[in-house]
């Protein structure tokens, strides 16, 4: 495998304790762990391990990544016309190297004092948090297990903590996941989008994306198959993109966007409202429509942020049967740009 980057003494000790199988509680909150709304927005190129050391194992997972815009259409970026106009516009004379473009269109990978450089398209850590620090301790099943079906279920939370608190950012943890993809998927940058023309990626839906050409349940679903997720998981999926969007729209205000992104995401939410009317939507609802300049949305995002958790972590997604009139249909591989 390849070996990830020199680590601070304290990383190093952590890992050695997961290698010799130590009982200790490493999940709790370490120093220098990346915080969740920050790495939701970059990823640190310097703690970039590549697709190579993810596909070792997830040999299914990085055959469906290949066969996907993600791995395709960053790649073409830069021969784009359209591209082109939109870095002249904004000045940019290379894209694969500035960092506007780069962190959301490709993979980048420091080395030691070298400057950053792209490595590939959107891959794993683009989605799931630079690997460094987490991609060897999560797949550690403690002492005598050999796989995570051996692993008692105290060590598997244990794990699950620790990798958390690393930046990684798990399937499971759908509104983490959601926050990711809206990060990049959503553009808020009024410069970006009303002076250089990029698309404003508001037709980005994250049931219908992850259940389309990009999926890969395999994980899972403990197996080589495949399949949507259960309508009660994608129902979740859905308030967790909504709640996302919202944290999204908000942050972009506090950092300069108008107050239009809020309204955006705001009409989603309303919709959910009207179809469901749960109490945690009517909370962000409550959120959006109280954002009037950039000091709010700052709180707002913060708020926005913990209900949306909330909702993942509380709902099960069979008592907001409403919402399968809302949710698109998957889409297909082709359209994912």
């Amino acid at each position: 495998m390849i070996r990830n980057r020199a680590m601070t003494m304290l990383w190093g000790c952590c890992a050695l304790a997961w290698v010799l199988g130590s009982g200790a509680h490493l999940a709790s909150a370490t120093a220098g762990a990346p915080d969740a709304a920050v790495s939701a927005a970059r990823v640190d190129a310097s703690r970039v391990v590549g697709p190579d050391a993810c596909a070792e194992c997830h040999t299914n997972e990085h055959a469906v990544w290949m066969s996907t815009a993600h791995q395709s259409a960053s790649l073409a970026l830069t021969r784009d016309d359209e591209a082109k106009r939109i870095a002249d516009a904004l000045g940019v004379r290379r894209i694969k190297t500035d960092e506007r473009c780069a962190s959301c269109h490709f993979t980048m990978q420091q080395e030691e004092d070298k400057r950053p450089k792209s490595i590939s398209g959107v891959s794993c850590e683009s989605c799931h948090g630079a690997g460094a620090s987490w991609i060897d301790p999560h797949s550690r099943f403690g002492p005598g297990a050999s796989t995570a079906a051996e692993e008692t279920p105290q060590h598997r939370a244990e794990r699950h903590e620790y990798c958390d608190s690393m930046g990684m950012i798990r399937p499971s943890n759908l509104y983490a996941m959601a926050s990711r993809c809206a990060s990049c998927h959503v553009i808020a940058d009024d410069e970006l989008v009303k002076s250089a023309g990029h698309p404003d990626g508001l037709g980005f839906e994250f049931v219908s994306w992850s259940q389309g050409g990009m999926r890969h349940n395999f994980v899972r679903e403990g197996s080589d198959s495949n399949p949507e997720s259960s309508p009660e998981r994608q129902r979740v999926m859905f308030l967790a993109g909504a709640a996302a969007g919202l944290e999204s729209a908000c942050r972009s205000v506090a950092g300069g966007a108008s107050t239009e992104h809020v309204a955006r995401a705001l009409g989603a939410l309303e919709r959910i409202d009207a179809a469901v009317g749960i109490d945690a939507v009517k909370q962000l609802v409550a959120i959006g429509r109280g954002v009037r300049d950039a000091a709010s949305a700052g709180e707002a995002a913060g708020k926005a942020r913990s209900i949306g958790e909330a909702i993942v972590r509380d709902n099960t997604g069979s008592g907001v049967v409403g919402l399968d009139e809302l949710i698109p249909a998957p889409r297909a591989a082709s359209s994912e740009q």
